[in-house]
């Protein structure tokens, strides 16, 4: 293995230095996968939400930067290898790395829309507890994610909320009813403050 990195020149190590890190990440995650830990892994970069359907929600997950970041530097070390111009190298891994994003995106969004569209009983959340896992925007202005279980199984699922603020990550919620498109609908559980008696 050092032979071999000690081989490559310093453009290739560059490229080397992007795609190894991103696929033991994704090896990780496979692993994890396998025993059930470590589905979820949406990342909420904006702090403000996403909008309805196929979104950032969906696209800018670990699992979709990681694969971004393993097939652009692997396709790039490959092309730069065969002898291809250093420029048209880094054009061609950037465009196989954004279209791994996007099309790991839109796998991401076709399982959530199988999650919610008749495999689970999403009526049977109603009146559960649950927590926030990705940040919920306030007013209906986006989706966020919760964990919560049903029929005795953790689950993540999106989720928005009617209230005037925003639900942070860990806090806890209470899920009310859904939407049509298979949203949970989340309200946050005050803590009720106990009066002191005399």
């Amino acid at each position: 293995m050092l032979d071999w990195w000690n081989a490559l020149d310093m453009t290739e190590q560059i490229f080397a230095l992007v795609a190894i890190p991103a696929t033991l990440v994704l090896v990780i995650q496979t692993i994890l996968m396998l025993f059930g830990i470590g589905d979820g892994d949406g990342v909420d970069l904006d702090g403000d939400g996403s909008v309805d359907g196929f979104d950032a929600l969906h696209v800018f997950s670990i699992r979709g930067i990681a694969g971004m970041l393993c097939i652009g530097g692997w396709s790039g070390l490959v092309m730069y290898q065969a002898g291809w111009s250093l420029w048209l190298t880094i054009l061609l891994s950037v465009v196989f790395g954004v279209a791994t994003l996007l099309l790991m995106g839109y796998i991401m969004y076709g399982v959530s829309r199988l999650q919610s569209s008749g495999n689970i009983d999403l009526q049977t959340a109603v009146g559960k507890t649950g927590t926030v896992y990705i940040p919920i925007p306030k007013a209906y202005s986006g989706n966020g994610k919760i964990n919560v279980t049903l029929n005795e199984t953790f689950m993540e699922l999106e989720a928005v909320t009617k209230a005037d603020r925003r639900l942070c990550t860990g806090e806890t919620v209470r899920v009310t009813g859904t939407d049509d498109t298979g949203r949970l609908i989340v309200e946050p559980i005050l803590k009720e403050k106990t009066e002191e008696r005399p």
